[in-house]
Parts: C-alpha cells; sequence; structure tokens
C-alpha cells in the first residue's frame, strides 16, 4: 500500500516536472519595431501568463525587421502588406500569416501648419506634400485621389523621410504632410501641425503577424500562446487608450526619450489593433500586387490563401478565453 502511494507520487512528481519542462521550452524569438503597439508589447510581459518567454529584438524600420526574419534571427515579425506580397510572391515556403497585427486609414494623416487656411486634400491642389514614396500610407493616398477623382497630378510630391514630415510642414518646406501614427499624434499635441483629414474609410492597409513555417511546425502551442497575449494586449487599447498611452510613454521614457502620454493614447486610438484576420484585410492584397506584377517586380499574383492559417488564431481565442 506504502509502495503503490510512493509510486503514484513520484509518478504524479514527475508530471509536473515534464509540464515545467515543457513550459520553459516555450520559447519565441520576435522582432519587433518602434511603433506604438510595439512598444506597448514590451511594456508588460503579456506573455508570461500563458507560460511563454519571449525574446525580443528591435528594428529600427520593417525592412530590417523582415531581414533579421528571413535570415532565421527571429521566429515572428509583422509585416505591411506591400512588402508582404513581395515574400509571398517570392518566398512563400518561409512563412504563414497567422494573425493580424495593426490596421486602419485613420492612422493615416494629412497635416498642415497650425495656421493654415487648407480644410481638405481638394485645397491643396498645386501644393507641395510631403510624403514617403512606396509606403502603406502614400498608396493609401493615391487610393483616395482615384475614389475621389483627383489625380497625383494635381499635386507636387515630396519623397522624405516619416521623421522629418512635421518638422518640414511647421517650417514651411512643404505645404502638407502624409505620415502616420504616432509622428501626426505627437505633431498635433505639441502645436507643430494640425490634422486636416485621415485615410480612414479609404482602405485599412493591414500588417500581419507572419511567422516561420518551421517555428510553427515545430512549436504551434508557443504561437497560439503569442497570438493570445496580443488578444490581451488589442483589448485594452480597445478599451483604455488612456492606459495603453501611459503604458508607452513609459516604455519610451526607459530609453531617455520623453513623451507626452495624450500623445499615445491619441495614436493608439487611431490605431485598430486586432489579431483576428478577416477576409476584408486579405482582399486588400491582390490590388496591391497586381500595379507590381504590372511593373514587373513579381511575375504572378501569390497565392495568398494557401499562406494563411487561421487555426493559430482560433487556438489562441480559446486560450485567452479561458483566462477571462
Amino acid at each position: 500500500m506504502k509502495s503503490r502511494i510512493c509510486r503514484r507520487l513520484a509518478g504524479a512528481l514527475l508530471g509536473v516536472v515534464a509540464a515545467c519542462a515543457s513550459q520553459a521550452q516555450d520559447t519565441i524569438r520576435l522582432g519587433l519595431q518602434a511603433v506604438p503597439t510595439d512598444e506597448l508589447y514590451q511594456a508588460r510581459d503579456w506573455a508570461q501568463p500563458y507560460g511563454l518567454k519571449t525574446e525580443i529584438s528591435t528594428y529600427s524600420s520593417a525592412g530590417d525587421s523582415l531581414k533579421a526574419f528571413l535570415a532565421g534571427r527571429v521566429d515572428v515579425v509583422s509585416g505591411g502588406a506591400a512588402r508582404l506580397v513581395t515574400m509571398a510572391a517570392k518566398q512563400p515556403e518561409v512563412f504563414y500569416i497567422v494573425a493580424a497585427n495593426q490596421y486602419g486609414g485613420d492612422r493615416y494623416g494629412i497635416i498642415v501648419g497650425p495656421d493654415a487656411p487648407y480644410k481638405s486634400i481638394a485645397d491643396l491642389k498645386g501644393k507641395k506634400i510631403g510624403v514617403v514614396s512606396g509606403s502603406g500610407a502614400h498608396g493609401t493616398l493615391m487610393l483616395y485621389l482615384e475614389k475621389n477623382q483627383l489625380s497625383p497630378k494635381d499635386f507636387r510630391f515630396v519623397n522624405m523621410k516619416v521623421e522629418d514630415i512635421a518638422a518640414a510642414v511647421n517650417r514651411g518646406v512643404v505645404d502638407a504632410g502624409l505620415a502616420w501614427e504616432p509622428h501626426v499624434a505627437l505633431a498635433e499635441v505639441n502645436g507643430a501641425v494640425k490634422r486636416i483629414q485621415s485615410m480612414k474609410g479609404v482602405n485599412e492597409s493591414p500588417n500581419f503577424i507572419l511567422v516561420n513555417r518551421e517555428y510553427a511546425g515545430k512549436h504551434p502551442e508557443a504561437v497560439a500562446k503569442y497570438i493570445a497575449s496580443m488578444i490581451d494586449m488589442s483589448q485594452l487599447t480597445a478599451n483604455d487608450p488612456r492606459k495603453a498611452g501611459e503604458m508607452i510613454a513609459a516604455q519610451l521614457g526607459k530609453s531617455g526619450v520623453s513623451i507626452p502620454p495624450k500623445a499615445m493614447e491619441l495614436a493608439v486610438s487611431r490605431i485598430v489593433v486586432d489579431p483576428r484576420i478577416e477576409d476584408r484585410l486579405l482582399d486588400e492584397l491582390p490590388a496591391i500586387a497586381e500595379p507590381m506584377i504590372a511593373a514587373g517586380r513579381i511575375n504572378a499574383m501569390p497565392e495568398f490563401g494557401k499562406l494563411v492559417q487561421k487555426s493559430y488564431y482560433e487556438r489562441a481565442a480559446e486560450l485567452a478565453k479561458a483566462r477571462q
């Protein structure tokens, strides 16, 4: 009897040890960028409740993070629609699309000087507008012009870095600028510019979460746990943007960058953060691919459907719901 009890206790102990060992192996390498949502993810250990360890590398641009992803230095990364189309055409065997990251046209805004008389894009005909050529914001603006019977020839576009646009607008180097969050909100809160129009309703211009196929095959639960942690974070941004803004500002403050929490709150309120992959987001990809095919940048329309794996999100939703 005593021997049987001891054996049961030993078996239970081994089970606990095995479970702990398995949990310790749930490690995922993330490639994050200097954007509000990624700063928020670093401000709290969102993955800890799921027994997931994250190893975070930060990059100054999406291009750099995607290079690290393709080189195998990180397991998960986010990619904008245009870069995703290129990867889907040239290296589809490397990754899966497992979640949405951030999207929404409201995160793109047309800004002018605080005392400028302009009220809309139509008022800017013949004026100089600072843009980041080839960016998602630029593509969205071109779509806006098409939908509103305007032509790019009606304006004088000046290619600039996004971090320089607000200052150029404030100093009169350009008459207006097209930028994205948090650059717009920061300049607004500082009184350097005013936003006269957003691209809300034009398109969603989604960013997606990409995962290395080999990693996902070996660690499907880790991928689901990461997405579950993103679901938790998305609920904060939706329900309490003020708190999210304070957390982002505090996170940036750790590196010596002083940012008004109000600016981050405003920026977050204009960004849709929802990991669920919706068909309407995927439906924007072919329209982006078509001109790339015409220009010879890719050879054929990628098979986006084969890249999408919704099972990871479905499992993540179960995990997040179980914690509520």
